[in-house]
């Protein structure tokens, strides 16, 4: 009985730690915007969105030919790229983040050295931080598909590539933008915000798999640099957000993508010994 009180009142005491957690986490967002020398949304980002607009216009172009060529290839490569489509499906991003967000929340954090404690802040703060940038992102562009209703690839001989249907939410007339392209554009800011020496093969490899979505014929190559953009700049701007009220994130100097905050630095030989 004892055993079992005591078993109990660890659970009650780690969903207390929890809902605090939360709350702390809640409150920190929900305040103003406390540093007044940045911006979640930069001139700089403002010209990206520009230049990611004239990119979509410029691979429309190739839309037609693209989407033709890919019908008509047998090529091994195509078919290889449109068997591992799938790896741009949001719940393989979702699920572990979500479940690290929840799961970090419920540890005994009161018992840990303040190194164990910092290092749950920074798991706390990154893994919502990731959850957040691919729904969100991806609830972006849901909103956007139903409001644009572009027809998929497979209706290609029906209206060609300017085929739409506004505000219908069925899946032949929500091609534009790229869902998978989406989380792969937030995916790809995630992980080169995390892994800053590899910004350019990190970049490359979730464009590639963004790609794969035409080798799919799922969708037109516009489609895909939309949603790659999307995705790419929300997940850009929420990290800025998140450092404008100092949360999960700070900023370094005047670099446009900020660093993660916690982040605990290697000790030392001198400091080992």
């Amino acid at each position: 009985m004892a055993d079992r009180a005591a078993r109990e009142g660890r659970q009650k005491r780690r969903a207390g730690q929890a809902v605090q957690a939360y709350r702390a986490a809640w409150f920190s967002l929900a305040g103003p915007h406390v540093l007044s020398d940045h911006r979640s949304w930069t001139r700089s980002m403002t010209w990206m969105a520009l230049a990611a607009v004239l990119a979509v216009l410029a691979t429309h172009l190739l839309d037609d030919d693209v989407t033709l060529f890919v019908r008509a290839s047998s090529s091994p490569l195509i078919r290889a790229m449109a068997e591992i489509t799938d790896i741009g499906q949001s719940q393989w991003y979702l699920a572990p983040a979500g479940l690290l967000f929840i799961g970090v929340a419920l540890l005994d954090w009161e018992t840990r050295t303040r190194s164990g404690r910092s290092r749950l802040a920074f798991l706390f703060g990154q893994a919502g931080y990731a959850f957040c940038a691919v729904a969100f992102a991806g609830i972006i562009g849901d909103i956007f598909k139903f409001l644009i209703g572009r027809a998929r690839p497979k209706l290609f001989d029906h209206g060609g590539s300017l085929h739409f249907q506004p505000f219908t939410a069925t899946h032949d007339f929500n091609s534009f933008p790229s869902g998978h392209s989406t989380t792969m554009g937030a995916v790809a800011m995630v992980l080169m915000l995390w892994f800053p020496k590899a910004r350019v093969p990190v970049f490359l490899l979730c464009a590639f798999l963004a790609v794969t979505r035409i080798a799919a014929r799922a969708h037109y190559p516009s489609d895909v640099v939309a949603g790659f953009a999307l995705g790419l700049l929300y997940a850009l701007f929420l990290a800025r957000w998140l450092a404008c009220r100092r949360a999960a994130f700070r900023f370094r100097n005047n670099d446009l993508l900020p660093v993660a905050r916690f982040r605990l630095r290697a000790r030392s030989p001198a400091r080992a010994r």
